[in-house]
């Protein structure tokens, strides 16, 4: 037998009980899943699920109506072009922004 050692995780025991009856009906359990994404992390030096933080916490149309109630509070007008910029810059930004963190951890396993 391989030398193992102790591994103790706080949680919730509300969450403990969901995540458990939902492995028990998958065929597994919590310790074999936290040995599989231990695996996991040392064959990808990685996370191996996608960890991200949304730059927007609601939609474009959200977003729009934001700035249309921040401007008509100042008594400034939003035109049409102005909507269009804004996706545009919208876009851009959110392009920029995820090629970056794609390159981020493309370097870090080249490290």
């Amino acid at each position: 037998m391989s030398n193992t050692s102790l591994l103790q995780v706080r949680t919730s025991a509300e969450d403990k009980e969901k995540a458990s009856e939902i492995l028990e009906k998958l065929g597994t359990n919590l310790l074999a899943v936290v040995n599989m994404m231990i695996k996991q992390i040392i064959l990808t030096e990685g996370i191996p699920f996608e960890i991200k933080m949304s730059y927007l916490a609601y939609s474009k149309t959200e977003a729009v109506k934001e700035v249309e109630a921040t401007m008509a509070f100042e008594g400034m007008e939003l035109t049409e072009d102005d909507f269009i910029d804004r996706l545009r810059l919208l876009d851009d930004f959110n392009e920029y922004y995820y090629e970056g963190m794609y390159q981020l951890a493309a370097d870090r396993k080249e490290l």
